[in-house]
């Protein structure tokens, strides 16, 4: 098995690509929004509180909202997931808003995070169901998931250094578009995960043990 056999999957490069644009305007946000707080503020407290502030939303939504990929259909979730976060960081770089608006959009937009990625992970086993894909996939998302975050640190470093950060934030913004426009074009249709169940315990009576 080799990742060539991996990605040669239409369904696992469309989940890819999302993921390094998920992952990538996670960063570049984290940077847009640091320097937009700093210019504003001239205070390096409310800077780093603003940089904290983006990891909040996993800490507090992530145990609520992981399980909405279980309930809802996962590729539906990922496009609504990534629409809003785009619609959020486009309303952070309007000019004039308040630092409390701010944050309050930043944390809005966060807690969208968790379930886009859980449902991203938990589509990779029903692209996959044999072992040797699966393992591989894994180990290529789990690099992926590095490799972003430090290059979308540059990539975020090197934009609001060369167009500031407001343009910087719209161009983040268009990565979570494009994240979403590729789910929808590379993923098919998939019924929510319990739904599935409860159609296939239906026509095959599930026991409790499987259950």
């Amino acid at each position: 098995m080799t990742y060539g056999d991996v990605f040669s999957v239409r369904e696992f490069r469309a989940l890819w690509i999302a993921q390094v644009l998920s992952v990538a305007g996670d960063q570049l946000s984290r940077v847009a929004l640091s320097v937009l707080v700093f210019d504003q503020t001239g205070s390096a407290l409310l800077t780093a509180a603003t940089y904290a502030m983006t990891f909040l939303p996993w800490a507090v939504g992530g145990p609520l909202t992981a399980g909405l990929a279980d309930r809802l259909p996962r590729r539906t979730l990922m496009i609504f997931c990534d629409v809003m976060r785009g619609l959020m960081v486009a309303a952070v770089a309007l000019p004039g808003l308040p630092l409390w608006v701010i944050l309050l959009l930043l944390f809005v937009g966060g807690l969208f995070a968790p379930p886009f990625s859980s449902a991203r992970a938990a589509l990779i086993p029903h692209v996959f169901p044999d072992e040797d894909r699966y393992v591989a996939a894994s180990a290529i998302s789990t690099t992926t998931m590095e490799a972003a975050q430090i290059f979308g640190f540059a990539l975020g470093g090197g934009l609001v250094a060369m167009f500031g950060a407001r343009t910087s934030l719209l161009v983040d913004a268009g990565t979570f578009f494009l994240s979403a426009f590729v789910v929808a074009v590379g993923i098919r249709r998939r019924a929510a995960a319990k739904t599935q169940r409860s159609a296939d315990c239906a026509a095959t009576p599930c026991s409790t043990d499987s259950a």
